[in-house]
């Protein structure tokens, strides 16, 4: 009998301390699985069992009353225990009618001991006999995993690793990815593969995950992303060996795809040189779709927009920084491609940028970036290593390819104002607003001129008298010049917000509320902010 097999009532019962027990079974019976053996004399038992033990007892806890006896083998049964022996003579006599029927009844077998018996010598056999089993067991999972590294690293890929699971455990196994074709082991008909990944799709979305008795699921994860389900299904109860079979395949698989997908990721970075000169708007369309079938078909592909993330220097000269690079990116295509979008990924000196190909049009992508972003960097506070969490733009979306190199400079553009004003929450140029036009102002040399212009009449008041007025007139516009609220805000009396206003008007006119001003003293205002800082 081979370690891997679960250990079946019928095989105990040919130990020597059984030849002369009278079993009272069914063929079914002495199939049930036996794991362990307990000695029991208490007639309550329910919170006791954990299942498939094989109960010793001489009766002496319920062989009084016919119901109790009977209210005792309803427990042993509904628990799921493997059998009773029952050693006859000193405390009970043979089970009565309604006993040997109910037991009969549900295949729960009886075993009479007629003659004195040891329990204690029983119970040294048989757990001597399920320690040896388990170590059986053990040495074949090690037998197994050597297996497993070897495949690993012949090269010979992920199916040779199914197929010795399914040939070691004759069981269903399905290698089911989230964003490929699944494969089945044994093959299954196509009908059948769907059938099967609807119904194991169910199966998951229960509370157990998809486990039960008879089917196993476990989640691929790599990089701390769950890549794949590899699921084992059989037509009976699955067993110990099964299971920690398929944990350790699973542990495999997941070397095995990591190992993939790294090398599949170094071919794409190293192949991506073309990137950067169609970053820089020198390629032609047609240069561009030679290139770009490599990564995905591109007449499904919606927009085109750019992602640029700033890297610090100390982590661009860490010797392992290709390394984690390389598996950062895995993370972020595998996070991506679950929001409909390509990623092609270059370095370019201190950025890392991301091409984006939308492969849907819509007005929210800049709301799934975003939260893809946030996901992104989580991988960098659990890798240690800051490549996502530095400052970062994206720029705009554009329908035609030849004019990614404008999403490029924007997304540079969101870079540069962040260096100036602070990391932004959304470091997209869509929603920089008021932003572009004073970055457009500072190229241009009338910053500055701006702000001496609407704010200059104020800035040597404050200065002087350290009177506040200028972070009084930044609150009071922002809350649309409501003086209650204001004051509230200032956290001063109302009287004392009324003498601040009035030398707001005396230094820059009675109309400095008027529609056309206010919104070039607001402009100033994000100016001033923009050269020298928050206004406090």
């Amino acid at each position: 009998m081979e370690g891997n097999d679960p250990i079946k009532l019928h095989e105990l019962l040919s130990r020597p301390y059984f030849q002369d027990a009278e079993i009272i079974a069914s063929q079914k019976a002495l199939e049930r699985p036996v794991k362990w053996v307990h000695i029991m004399e208490v007639a309550k038992v329910g919170q006791l069992l954990n299942g498939c033990e094989l109960i010793l007892s001489t009766g002496i806890g319920w062989h009084d009353e016919e119901e109790t006896s009977l209210a005792f083998l309803r427990e042993l049964i509904e628990n799921d225990a493997a059998g009773l022996c029952i050693e006859l003579g000193i405390y009970t006599e043979r089970p009565s009618g309604r006993m040997t029927e109910l037991a009969l009844q549900h295949d729960f077998p009886l075993i009479l001991f007629h003659k004195e018996v040891k329990y204690v010598d029983i119970t040294r056999d048989l757990h001597t006999y399920f320690i040896n089993r388990h170590h059986l067991m053990v040495t074949s999972l090690d037998q197994l995993t050597d297996e497993f590294n070897r495949i690993l690293l012949s090269g010979k890929g992920l199916t040779s690793l199914l197929r010795l699971l399914h040939d070691k455990t004759k069981k269903q196994i399905s290698f089911i990815p989230i964003d490929n074709t699944a494969i089945f082991i044994p093959p299954l008909p196509k009908e059948v593969q769907k059938n099967k990944l609807a119904h194991l799709q169910l199966l998951k979305s229960q509370d157990y995950g998809g486990n039960s008795k008879t089917c196993a699921v476990r989640p691929i994860d790599v990089m701390n992303q769950t890549c794949a389900d590899l699921v084992m299904e059989g037509e009976h109860d699955l067993n110990e060996f099964d299971i920690l079979a398929l944990d350790r395949c699973a542990t495999a698989v997941a070397q095995e795809w990591m190992r993939t997908m790294y090398l599949e990721e170094r071919k794409r970075y190293k192949e991506n040189g073309w990137v950067k000169e169609w970053l820089d708007g020198k390629l032609k369309e047609s240069e561009i779709r030679e290139f770009f079938p490599s990564h995905r078909p591109d007449a499904s592909i919606g927009l085109f927009s750019v992602c640029v993330f700033e890297i610090d220097r100390k982590t661009l000269r860490s010797p392992e920084f290709e390394t984690l690079l390389i598996q950062r990116m895995i993370v972020a295509r595998s996070l991506f491609e679950r929001i409909g979008i390509v990623i092609i990924p270059t370095l370019s000196q201190q950025h890392l940028i991301f091409v984006l190909a939308h492969l849907k049009e819509g007005n929210r992508w800049i709301e799934m970036v975003r939260r893809t972003i946030g996901k992104l960097q989580k991988t960098d506070k659990s890798g240690g290593t800051a490549i996502f969490s530095g400052i970062k733009g994206v720029g705009t979306a554009e329908a035609e390819m030849t004019q990614l190199h404008r999403s490029y400079v924007t997304a540079l553009e969101a870079i540069h104002i962040q260096k100036t004003v602070g990391t932004l929450p959304t470091p997209f140029y869509n929603e920089l607003h008021v932003y572009r036009l004073i970055s457009s102002l500072e190229k241009s040399g009338q910053l500055y001129a701006l702000v001496q212009d609407y704010l200059g009449s104020l800035l040597p008041y404050d200065r002087e008298k350290n009177t506040q007025l200028l972070k009084t007139l930044k609150v009071y516009l922002q809350l649309s010049c409501a003086k209650q609220e204001t004051a509230k805000e200032l956290f001063i009396v109302r009287q004392t917000l009324y003498h601040r206003l009035n030398k707001i008007s005396e230094l820059m006119g009675d109309d400095f509320t008027s529609p056309e001003k206010r919104l070039m003293i607001e402009l100033a205002l994000f100016a001033y902010e923009y050269l020298y800082g928050p206004i406090t």
